[in-house]
């Protein structure tokens, strides 16, 4: 649900230019590379205190090796204690690079785990829809596959220190011999192309392990939530073992994921042993031919044994880096959904909507909506407030095109108005009546504002908020043609389920009709922006959630009037609610309202939808959870609450329907369905079909 503003009759917007194409939704690859690019700067100290980290232990080897040779050729010991101060401050320098790089690529890898995770968050929450995953499918992409592409930032600072280092030591190796520095070149090349053949193999593991995991979340959430009705009908062993099967397929993906990682850096551990083997073999042979010095071959085995370990950091970034793209690929999955419907902007008009705007003298006015077109500007004002005489001034229609030709209108000679538009600026209108008793004005062009000022009232607004199906299809072939008048209450019945929820979805719009036009005010929906139309009508679907926080938190979310949300928890009995439970207002609900019974989350999540006082309220079963003496306590006071408005009650309950003014029944077979209208009276006393529905 989102809380309406005040609004006037939503007006179709013209079609926005398409936005510039967004990189990150390229490719897994291409979203990788945009979450870590955005931490360049700590990516790039991270490398840098890394790289300054393994060249000091390289040189370890180096400086203790120098030190040996100098004290057989019978060095001073001052030259010794100078060679063990500089090995310390190497030991100094490589531990608070060290420190300092974590720190860096912490940083790095948090940031961007951050920016893959607003990423897909801002994709789910869109005003469009389309992601239609489970909870517990988002929360492991959210979660560990978000972590993954984070972690691959710690993976490139250290593989880019590793390569830094090897570079290091070959130059090294291959001032005190060729030889062994060709061998490190040899092996790192080896080592790199025969990981990249297994790397797809993990990639592909890795991919299925961590959908098989978010396929068991999704499943233990579902039963976690359901665990009273699974009790209730007896079906514990029955989804227990479906649990535990799809456990078992988790288990099998992780081992498969596990055996294809440990593969890759068994293989990296071979080609170090193999590489060592050599380079031990070739030094000790150049030292006993008298190639090489004492030092020089200590130097040599020293670095030779260094360089094992960015080797296997480099073994182990191939892995890492399967493993982020398969990660990034299920996120990018997410990003890439096509959205369920179309938006077709921002709001074009805010007005008064049904609320009375009060001027000096108490009067009223009403803009319906102000606006400029594409090319020309044109402004409109719908109707006005009447005066203390009663006579009433209205501007059918006023607006100047680019290029002049103005025109203008007025009602019983009493209203006069004008239009201003040129390309792309707003557009007025202004209505008076001849003695001044009632105004109103309306700037359009994406904002409104409305005003109004008299001595008399304005009457009621409700009526213009009428809602038309025209050959909707729906769920199973059904088409609905029905019109559900405004500033009334309306119940429509359908005998197939699936077709009261797709009912609700099409005018939440979160999906459109494959078919036919529902229309909002003499508006189609499909052409107007969502801003404006979830502004204007609110659908409180048959299961709510609930926000975390208090009941008070949930009463009040959708209002900042504190006396509209009580009179609306009092409507929908939802004071008794706060009354009973343990805090009053401040009790927590939960997730999901988990603390409250199925009848206490309903009403509340009517009384946060009635709060709203949107023009246009869509309830479906709204009590369904509750007993039969208290569901016809909160229709009546639904009733008179939204009384002047226009609401639609999607049930099959008697209690609501015996408060419609006018009810429609949905029922038959798909191509040969059949619509009856008429009082809840009516149809039960004339329709047999009507009588089945609402009565079994």
């Amino acid at each position: 649900m989102t809380a309406p503003a005040p609004t006037a009759r939503p007006t179709a917007a013209p079609a926005p230019a398409a936005p510039p194409h967004d990189p990150p939704d390229a490719s897994p690859r291409a979203l990788l590379w945009w979450a870590l690019r955005a931490r360049r700067r700590d990516l790039a100290l991270a490398a840098l205190f890394f790289s300054t980290h393994q060249l000091g232990e390289a040189l370890v080897p180096v400086v203790v090796g120098a030190a040996v040779g100098d004290a057989v050729q019978d060095g001073t010991p001052g030259e010794l204690a100078g060679w063990l101060g500089l090995l310390a401050a190497d030991f100094l320098l490589l531990s608070l690079s060290y420190r300092f790089g974590a720190r860096a690529a912490q940083r790095a890898a948090q940031h961007a785990e951050h920016l893959a995770r607003g990423r897909l968050t801002s994709a789910v929450l869109r005003p469009t829809g389309g992601v239609r995953l489970l909870p517990g499918d988002l929360l492991s992409r959210a979660a560990g596959d978000a972590s993954r592409v984070g972690a691959c930032a710690r993976t490139l600072a250290s593989t880019v220190a590793a390569v830094v280092v090897l570079l290091a030591a070959t130059l090294l190796l291959v001032r005190i011999s060729p030889l062994l520095g060709a061998l490190v070149v040899v092996g790192t090349a080896a080592l790199l192309a025969a990981q990249n053949r297994l790397s797809g193999t993990l990639r592909r593991t890795s991919a299925a392990e961590q959908a098989r995991q978010a396929d068991a979340a999704a499943l233990a959430e579902d039963l976690v939530r359901g665990l009273r009705v699974l009790k209730g009908i007896g079906a514990e062993r029955t989804v227990a073992a479906d649990y535990a099967r799809v456990s078992r397929d988790a288990v099998l993906a992780a081992r498969r994921a596990a055996s294809a990682e440990a593969a890759l850096l068994s293989l990296g551990t071979v080609f170090t042993g193999l590489y060592l083997t050599a380079v031990a073999a070739a030094g000790g042979s150049l030292a006993l031919d008298g190639r090489l010095g004492l030092g020089e071959f200590i130097a040599a085995l020293g670095l030779a044994r260094f360089v094992i370990g960015p080797m296997r950091v480099v073994a182990a970034a191939r892995a890492g880096y399967a493993r982020a793209i398969a990660s990034a690929g299920r996120v990018h999955e997410v990003l890439t959904t096509p959205p369920a419907v179309t938006d077709l902007g921002g709001v074009t008009g805010v007005g008064s909507g049904d609320e009375a705007l009060a001027g000096g003298g108490g009067g009223a006015g009403r803009v319906a909506l102000a606006r400029t077109g594409a090319g020309g500007g044109v402004g409109r004002l719908g109707s006005a407030g009447t005066g203390t005489g009663g006579g009433a001034g209205r501007v059918a229609s006023v607006g100047t095109k680019a290029g002049g030709d103005a025109r203008s209108g007025a009602d019983d000679g009493d209203g006069a108005g004008f239009g201003v538009g040129d390309g792309g600026e707003d557009g007025f209108g202004v209505l008076r009546d001849g003695g001044g008793r009632g105004a109103g004005i309306g700037v359009g062009a994406g904002r409104a504002v409305g005003a109004g000022a008299g001595a008399g009232a304005g009457g009621p607004v409700g009526d213009g908020w009428g809602v038309e199906f025209r050959g909707v299809r729906l769920a199973d072939g059904f088409v609905l043609d029905a019109r559900v008048p405004g500033g009334s209450l309306t119940g429509l019945v359908c005998d197939a389920p699936a077709v009261a929820e797709a009912v609700a979805a099409l005018l939440a719009r979160e999906s459109d009709p494959a078919g036919g036009t529902v229309l909002l005010g003499g508006t189609d929906l499909t052409a107007l922006p969502l801003d404006t139309l979830r502004a204007t009508a609110l659908v409180c679907p048959h299961e709510p959630a609930l926000l975390p926080g208090t009941l008070g938190d949930n009463l009040g979310a959708l209002s900042d009037d504190p006396a509209a949300t009580a009179e609306a928890a009092r409507a929908a009995l939802a004071d008794q609610v706060v009354d009973a439970a343990p805090h009053g207002a401040d009790t927590s609900v939960g997730d999901r309202g988990e603390t409250l019974s199925g009848g206490q989350r309903q009403r509340v999540a009517l009384a946060r939808a009635l709060a709203a006082r949107a023009p246009v309220l869509v309830l479906h079963d709204p009590t369904t959870a509750v007993d039969a003496a208290t569901e016809h306590t909160v229709a009546d006071r639904v009733r008179r609450a939204r009384a002047g408005r226009t609401t639609l009650v999607v049930t099959n309950s008697p209690a609501w329907l015996a408060r419609c003014t006018h009810v429609v029944h949905l029922h038959g077979a798909p191509g040969a369905e059949r619509r009856d209208t008429g009082t809840h009276a009516s149809l039960l006393a004339e329709s047999p079909a009507y009588r089945r529905t609402v009565t079994r």
